[in-house]
């Protein structure tokens, strides 16, 4: 019974977490849509990997952008989409590369670039491709998806990095704003068993939940960058909201009723907030698999309060 105590306990944690943690994943989805961060950080990848001139007066990633296969990913001609398929930006370079209709090859639509290999990086980049792909359009085109993967994958690095410390900020402002003590949380859970079995519920609720979570997030792709930052400021509001009040009926406490007076309380406090601040900037994905393990972990015991059969 003790080891179910302790499990229900870890549910219980995970749970708060997991509710915070999708609040602050809401928002910093926000932050990075109302910012653009996304169309940004893909911009500067297109600069990275397609430096140089198309023509006289105009970059080759400027080009790239004005194509109709890269506008139709974006509402509007002055809008930049946050993701393009590899695939799309290796017709797009081949479609630029030949517009040319008067050269009847690879090797003479790239030599009609402007500039040499050595001052425009574009031509140079290009040209290795065709002596590489020896004429090949197929395998010129893998050439330019791979090489635009490995950008990706480098801009990816910055962005990961990027969301992590925004998460964290935003994690700071959530805790401590809600003075969710983990601590305190702790000892709450421990001490009542009727706490325990209504946040177990509100897990097995939150579980049941995923499914439509998952589908709002497919069709969430299909949104502009403005209504993208709205509806997850919006979502991240109702969470935020949903989460406290459910827990709250449940029995646990958030916001700031009273202060830590001696030097243990607020060191106490101190802990408290910090394990927090560092479980919710984890986000909701992380605690929603930890969650989900623990729940299956539990449903292979006994349930708290079950008789125990008696033996023959």
């Amino acid at each position: 019974m003790f080891g179910l105590e302790m499990l229900d306990v870890l549910i219980g944690l995970v749970t708060v977490y997991l509710a915070f943690g999708m609040a602050c994943t809401a928002i910093v989805e926000a932050i990075s849509a109302w910012l653009n961060v996304r169309s940004k950080n893909l911009e500067a990848a297109l600069n990275e990997v397609f430096a140089g001139i198309y023509k006289p007066d105009e970059t080759f990633v400027k080009a790239f952008y004005k194509h109709p296969l890269i506008q139709a990913l974006s509402k509007g001609t002055d809008c930049r989409p946050s993701y393009i398929p590899p695939e799309i930006v290796g017709q797009v370079v081949e479609s630029l590369v030949t517009a040319n209709v008067a050269v009847k090859s690879f090797t003479e639509a790239v030599n009609s670039l402007p500039g040499t290999p050595e001052t425009n990086r574009i031509k140079g980049v290009l040209t290795t491709f065709v002596t590489q792909t020896k004429e090949d359009t197929t395998a010129f085109r893998k050439a330019v998806e791979t090489h635009f993967d490995a950008a990706m994958d480098r801009s990816s690095g910055w962005f990961k990095r990027y969301t992590q410390n925004v998460a964290i900020i935003v994690s700071v402002v959530l805790v401590i704003g809600a003075n969710v003590d983990t601590v305190n949380l702790t000892v709450s859970l421990a001490s009542s068993p009727t706490v325990r079995l209504k946040m177990v519920e509100i897990a097995e609720q939150r579980l049941k939940e995923a499914k439509n979570t998952e589908d709002e997030a497919k069709a969430a792709k299909q949104e502009s960058e403005y209504e993208k930052a709205k509806n997850q400021s919006e979502a991240a509001q109702k969470v935020l909201d949903r989460a406290v009040s459910d827990m709250e009926t449940a029995g646990l406490q958030f916001g700031w009723k009273d202060y830590p007076k001696t030097f243990s309380e607020i060191l106490l406090k101190v802990v408290g907030l910090l394990v927090s601040i560092l479980a919710v900037s984890l986000g909701a994905p992380f605690w929603f698999d930890v969650l989900q393990k623990f729940m299956q972990v539990r449903a292979a015991g006994a349930s708290p309060g079950e008789p125990k059969k008696k033996k023959n």
